[in-house]
This record gives structure tokens, sequence and C-alpha cells, in this order.
């Protein structure tokens, strides 16, 4: 079993550049040609990356949180702590059933401007969503992630692609982890666990 990511540079013909995506599928396809069984899961975007890396911050009363889709772009999302264990089991316990398979890992469908309301919601906070998708919003919030050119071209290369191509290749089964995991975490649900009020938390992930 192994953890891919799909093939940015076979789907955008090499438009976009994200090698951490690409290099992770390229690994997949080298497996795949082994003589071995195997098996492949793809997680979602992760809830925690507003915790570890794109880190909120209060702004004139408000909590500012920059994320890095368009405000109403509707991309899918997954808490990596919760949802992946049950996923491995799964295919563990059945490996006939998945051998050559690639399954993505999918806790909620949800768009930023979703994602600030259910925190307000959640949380009780004045919260207001902040562009960190384009260059000049990562620049502004993010200073750090565009001091290395190359950083800032993997980071929107990957942000690009999601937007314009959809996370997920169109055939993969969006539904099958929540299928044999009901009880994944949905954003609202993650908050709720959590008890995140937008602090900095590392996951060591």
């Amino acid at each position: 079993m192994f953890s891919a990511l799909e093939n940015v540079d076979e789907i955008t013909s090499g438009k976009l550049f994200a090698p951490h995506f690409t290099d992770k599928a390229r690994i997949a396809e080298y497996i795949s040609g082994l003589p071995v069984a195997s098996t492949f899961v793809i997680l979602s975007f992760f809830y925690t990356n507003l915790m570890e890396y794109y880190v909120p911050r209060v702004e004139g009363g408000s909590l500012v949180l920059p994320i890095y889709l368009p405000e109403d772009f509707r991309a899918p999302f997954v808490d990596p702590v919760t949802a992946t264990g049950p996923a491995v089991r799964e295919i563990i316990s059945k490996p006939e059933k998945y051998a050559g398979e690639t399954l993505p890992i999918v806790g909620d469908v949800v768009s930023p401007r979703e994602m600030v309301r259910v925190f307000q919601d959640v949380t009780g906070l004045q919260a207001e969503y902040r562009d960190a998708f384009t260059y000049d919003g990562l620049a502004r919030n993010f200073p750090e992630l565009v001091a290395d050119d190359l950083h800032a071209q993997e980071i929107l290369g990957m942000v690009n692609y999601a937007a314009e191509y959809g996370y997920f290749r169109q055939d993969r089964d969006l539904e099958w982890s929540r299928s044999i995991d009901p009880e994944a975490l949905t954003w609202e649900q993650f908050l709720r666990a959590t008890g995140w009020r937008g602090e900095a938390r590392s996951y060591g992930l």
C-alpha cells in the first residue's frame, strides 16, 4: 500500500508545476509495474493545513483565515489523523478486492466561504476569508512561503491545478471512503472534535 497523489505534470500536459504530486504519482506507477499486489490511497487536502501552515491571525477584531483556494471553489478535504486508519484497515482486510485500485480518502467537499461560515457558527468567533491562492495573496499573508521562489512555484502549481482541473481525476470514486467509514469527519465535525479556534497547532505530518 502506498499513499499517492495525482500526476499533475501528465494531467496538465506540463503546464503546472507540482512535483510533490507528480513524483508520488510516478512512484505509484513504478510500484504498479512490480510483481507484487499493490493498492494506493490519495488523501484530500488536510483540514490540519490551516492549523500548521496557513495559520489564521487577528486583524481588526476578526480572525482572518488565509486559505489557499478561491473563496467559492469547493474542494475535497479530510482529517488525516482519523480518516487514514479506517481506509487502510478496510484495504488490508480485503486485499484481493482492492488490488490495483487507487482510492480517494475524503471527509468533506467544501469551499473556503463555507469553511469560514462553519468556523464562525461552531466557535462563535468573527472570521473572514483572505486570499492565499494567488501569488500576491500568498505573499501578503505568508511572505515566508514565497521567500523561496521554487517553493512558491510548487505551492501555486498545486492550488492552481486543483482549482482548474480538480483535485482528483474525474474517474475517482469520491464516495468510497465515506461508504466504508461513515463517521469520517466533516469540516464541522472536525472543528467540534478538535476544539480548534484558530491557534497554531502541529501534527508532525
